[in-house]
Formats: C-alpha cells, structure tokens, sequence
C-alpha cells in the first residue's frame, strides 16, 4: 500500500464527537509542557516526561513527541529519524476501549493548504472533494483552484488519481477565464507504482500540465501545484524550490463539515462559491498562505475552529507511537494556559500507554 492510499485510508478516523466528561487520574498521567514559540520541547512518553535528546534532535530518537508553536511533531518522516507517527481518534471511542486496529499510523511529511482537501468515506472507500476554494499566490499573481473529483474513468471503469479541477486567475478588475481540467493524471502508477513513477503538476500561469518525478518537482520552478495520488503540493517552502504560496479559503470549515453535506456537493452546487471568489477575498490580510511545510497528524485537527485565544479541540485523543516504533500511547490535550498568537503557552495534557 502506498503513502497516498494509506492517508486516504486513515482519514475515516479523524476525531469525532464524543460525549465530552471530566477527565480522571486513571485516564493517564498528568503532564505539564511549558511550549515555546520558536524551537521545539521535546516529550519522551514511556515516563512521560520532557526530555533534552543528547546531540542533534534531530537526529535523535530519544523523545517521541514534540511541540513548536501550535506545530505537534511526532518523531518520523521529515521530523525525525524514528519509526512514530499518530493518529487522531475520537475520545468517546477511546474512553470506550475502541482504538482502531490498523497497524498504519500518519508519519510527518510535507503538507499544506492541500491537506484536507477532501472527505473520506469509511464505508464506500470513497475520497469526496470538500470544493474548497484554494488560493495559490506567486509573485504577485493569484488563482483560484477548486478540485472537483478524485476519479476519471478508463475504458468505462473509475480510476483513482485521476483529477478533475478548475482554475482561474484572479485579477483586481475580475477573475480570467476559468480553465477545466479532466482527469489530470495523478495516478503515479498506480497502488503498486514505484517512487519514482511521474505524476502532473501545473504550470498555472502559462496553462501547462507537466509530468514530473517526486526528484524532478523537488528541483523544478516551473510548476506551481503537483498532485500525486492523493497528496498535493505547492511549490515553496518543502514543496518545492519554488516561491509559491497557497491557503484554503474554507480552512476553517474543515473540523465541522459533515460527511453527508460534503457527499452532497457537486461541481454545479459549487460553482457559485468558485465564482464568488474575487481579488478582496484572496488578499485579505487574514488569509495565512504558506507553501508546504510539516503535516502531522496533529495538523489542522488539535485546534478548536475559531478559538481565541487558540483552545484544543474537544472530545479528541491521538494514538502516539513511540520513536522506536515498539508501544504506543494515547494522549489527550485537556487544555492550554497563557496561550497566544503564537504559543499555546502551557499545554496540560495526560498519556497512557495502551500496547
């Protein structure tokens, strides 16, 4: 199973609400992580306990879980050299002696304004679109973006990875001509693609598809948005060598749609909100674009949607493995003291081992 069909795979396990309660001493051990806004704090869970790895942290697999900011880290893919990664579960489930069986856990790698672009179906096996509106800046230019489907069809069978999306620049004086993209080629091969196999990426300001190695996107400026099975990338940051930006306009969304609303958008009920977005919209100050930087597991799912100052999400917990990949944890984040802008502050939260 590739990378991109193990994320599908585990988003049907995203928190859920729960019944809420009162947390107990037997629901873990109580710890108290003081959280700078710069640099990391680093957590080792078997104690647990905050721990200062000998030598390069980066290269450690001393600790299991660190926090920066409002960045949580486990220590795997681009943040560490252990074998950890997590998963977000919903605490009603835990508290109900429920965690999920699967062996997969989500290691950090890059991500960004793409991450939850879509919805999974547990049930069908089905990746929906959200029809998100994603902006993409780059030198001063801006496009809108909307991915459509994740399936075109081949000889009258449906095939993952292939894309259907629109695009269009945006201008102060309106939007261009909207571009309609079917079935962009994703696929990379396919389940049983290698690595090195060539996906599309898109050149949004000369109209351009382009067939790129992960080796190639990762030394090219000429594209802006690459897709890859079901990850999607920008060109910045460690997307790529390039200085494009991207944000989601409908980020803070994510947390509270409902499956069965987001089955029930199709390209015509959402093109409205395409048109709708216009050069205010996609300069508002308040709109954070980034190119891609680390996605964890943690990412866009620990916060609360709209807090402030920043709370944790409810009614969640999170499967943390350990950086020797031997046991796991659940941590439940029960609440932030001093928070800021760029802090949590201190971050009170309780762990359990579980295997």
């Amino acid at each position: 199973m590739t990378r991109g069909s193990i994320a599908i795979a585990l988003l049907l396990l995203a928190p859920a609400c729960g019944s809420g309660g009162e947390q107990t001493a037997g629901d873990g051990t109580l710890l108290e992580i003081e959280v700078p806004a710069s640099g990391r704090v680093f957590l080792q869970l078997a104690t647990p306990e905050v721990v200062v790895p000998a030598g390069d942290a980066a290269a450690s697999t001393d600790w299991d879980l660190a926090f920066s900011g409002y960045d949580v880290l486990t220590n795997s893919g681009l943040s560490g050299p252990g074998d950890g990664g997590a998963l977000p579960i919903s605490l009603e489930d835990y508290r109900a002696g429920q965690l999920p069986s699967t062996p997969f856990l989500l290691q950090d790698e890059a991500g960004g304004a793409f991450t939850r672009w879509y919805a999974y179906d547990g049930e069908t096996h089905v990746a929906f679109s959200r029809y998100h509106i994603q902006a993409v800046e780059h030198e001063g230019r801006y496009w809108k973006l909307q991915i459509l489907s994740f399936y075109g069809e081949v000889d009258g069978a449906p095939v993952t990875g292939l894309y259907q999306l629109r695009y269009a620049e945006v201008l102060p004086d309106g939007s261009g001509p909207t571009v309609d993209i079917e079935d962009l080629d994703a696929t990379a091969g396919g389940i049983e693609g290698v690595d090195t196999a060539p996906s599309a990426c898109l050149d949004l300001a000369g109209n351009q598809q382009l067939m790129l190695t992960p080796e190639e996107a990762r030394a090219s400026t000429a594209w802006h948005v690459c897709f890859r099975r079901s990850l999607v990338s920008v060109n910045g940051e460690l997307g790529g060598p390039g200085t494009a930006r991207a944000a989601d306009l409908q980020e803070q969304e994510a947390s509270s749609e409902a499956l069965a609303e987001v089955k029930e958008r199709t390209a015509e009920s959402e093109e409205a909100r395409f048109n709708a977005a216009d050069h205010a919209a996609l300069t508002d100050p308040a709109v954070a674009y980034r190119g891609d930087h680390i996605a964890t597991a943690f990412t866009g799912r620990w916060l609360a949607p709209g807090s402030s100052p920043p709370a944790p999400a409810k009614d969640a917990a999170w499967l943390v493995q350990s950086a020797d990949g031997q046991s796991r944890f659940v941590a439940v984040i029960e609440r932030f003291e001093g928070a800021t802008d760029v802090s949590p502050g201190r971050v009170i939260m309780r762990v359990k081992q579980v295997e």
